[in-house]
């Protein structure tokens, strides 16, 4: 076997999008500087390095989209956009100095513990090795798109590309465009592609929710008091956090009478918008409000009242040569497809091989279900962490929340253990803390009955938390350690 000649890593970091960056600030601000940084792209930013599509944007507020202990008072709109999104993440990285640690283009294809020593051995796709005490799992999930398997696709002479693997070689001008999809990455670049396409036919299979955005650009004045007065950018973010506590949260609970009438707002808003009558109904979602995302958009229902956009609902039966033929006997051609399909978020956790304890895979410990400790530990596995893991999906409040919490929570684990020990979660404190998501998520509008990506293939909600983002924090501060096992190295 071929062996690293670096010297043993006191923690190895997954990733470089928010959650890897903000993992290698919290350990140099804790004196622990024996790390490194593999990120498998060849650029920073994760999630906001990959998904370049036209209007890519967060669905959260710019203020709340960034590290409470690094503020932005920069921010040129209330929702930022994707290049500057990845221009944040590229700062804090300047300026805490990261990149020293950084490793690009290495990607990671297995964990194994050996047991003997207590270290984990990493191996990447270039045959190389690395020893490490801890492993941070720093990768998020909305990068590995999910293509459903239409019949002859391959037959399609044109070109298909998935948001998230987007290609600005491709020509949009003046073509015939298919967009596949509805929901979060469809709403942001139709409007952007219907501006210069000939044609653009969208197929939506489900109706969302979409509520308007407000997104607006901040004056020169604006950013100069944000600069000027930390106190009022404080401020600022604490009231959209608020907003969505006070707000949002309310109507994530079952048969909640506010998510019921602000359902029927919802309703009136997007008929009020959309100026073809007879497109009302296949805009109305059949099920109650939160179940599946909210989505949020100033500009698509102008899109869908543009001459060359169109809307259709029929099944798409089969590809051929030159386009789709859908349910209905209708055929339509098309320069290029645009797949809006979503991502595989179940499947990214399983995307590195990881064996822990008496050769166990993750594959083999989640043969029922995806399941961790506070998100983030895993029994059979010491010194593995994971930063976005099961149920740590932000529902109402920014997932950055959740990041900076998660990753405070393991560095104290992390210093617990420390050089010499292994710090592993208990099965039995496991299983009740999933009990626990499990009952409280049945109370919850995300168990209403509909199909989402939140659910796996056995209808369990593994995606998100069940609670608001005070309860979160609350639950994160700290460490519980008659939950813990931790022994000294082999």
């Amino acid at each position: 076997m071929k062996q690293s000649k670096k010297k043993i890593l006191d923690v190895i970091i997954i990733g470089m999008g928010f959650s890897g960056v903000c993992s290698a600030i919290k350990l140099l601000e804790n004196k622990i500087d024996n790390f490194e940084i593999h990120e498998k792209s060849k650029g920073i930013g994760g999630t906001w390095n990959e998904n370049i599509y036209p209007g890519a944007a967060c669905d959260v507020p710019s203020h709340l989209y960034c590290f409470s202990f690094e503020p932005n008072p920069n921010w040129t709109r209330r929702y930022a956009k994707q290049p500057e999104i990845k221009q944040y993440i590229e700062h804090c990285v300047e300026k805490y100095n990261i990149n020293k640690y950084a490793n690009f283009s290495s990607k990671v294809i297995s964990i194994q513990l050996i047991e003997k020593s207590s270290l984990w051995l990493i191996k990447f796709h270039n045959g190389n090795e690395i020893r490490a005490k801890h492993v941070i799992h720093a990768a998020g999930g909305i990068h590995k798109p999910t293509i459903p398997s239409f019949k002859n696709l391959s037959q399609y002479d044109g070109t298909v590309m998935h948001t998230a693997q987007w290609n600005n070689e491709v020509a949009i001008k003046d073509k015939r465009i298919a967009v596949i999809g509805s929901a979060a990455s469809a709403i942001q670049v139709i409007p952007e592609i219907a501006k210069i396409a000939s044609k653009v036919d969208v197929f939506q299979r489900t109706p969302n929710y979409i509520i308007p955005r407000g997104d607006r650009a901040y004056t020169d004045k604006e950013k100069m008091r944000f600069k000027s007065f930390p106190w009022l950018l404080k401020l600022y973010r604490w009231f959209f956090y608020m907003r969505l506590e006070l707000l949002t949260f309310p109507i994530i609970k079952k048969n909640s009478f506010i998510g019921k009438k602000a359902a029927k707002n919802i309703n009136k808003h997007m008929r009020s918008k959309i100026h073809d009558s007879s497109l009302h109904e296949y805009f109305e979602p059949k099920y109650d409000l939160g179940c599946k995302r909210i989505l949020l958009s100033d500009d698509l229902f102008n899109a869908i009242n543009r001459e060359n956009v169109e809307v259709i609902n029929s099944k798409i039966d089969y590809f051929n040569t030159h386009g789709l033929t859908t349910a209905d006997g209708v055929d339509y051609n098309f320069d290029v497809v645009i797949m809006a399909t979503g991502f595989d978020i179940r499947g990214h956790m399983y995307s590195i091989n990881l064996i822990g304890k008496n050769n166990l895979t993750l594959k083999e410990a989640w043969s029922k279900s995806e399941e961790a400790y506070r998100g983030c530990c895993i029994s059979d596995f010491p010194n593995f962490y994971m930063v976005t893991g099961p149920n740590t999906g932000a529902g109402t409040i920014s997932l950055i929340h959740i990041i900076e919490k998660e990753v405070n929570y393991i560095i104290k684990l992390i210093k617990l253990a420390g050089k010499t020990k292994t710090i592993e979660v208990k099965k039995e404190s496991q299983r009740l803390y999933n009990l626990n998501i499990q009952k409280k998520l049945d109370n919850t509008v995300w168990s209403s009955g509909c199909d989402s990506w939140y659910l796996n293939d056995e209808g369990k909600n593994i995606t998100l938390y069940p609670e608001h983002g005070r309860s979160f924090k609350k639950q994160l501060n700290k460490v519980i350690y008659d939950d813990f096992i931790i022994t000294e190295r082999a």
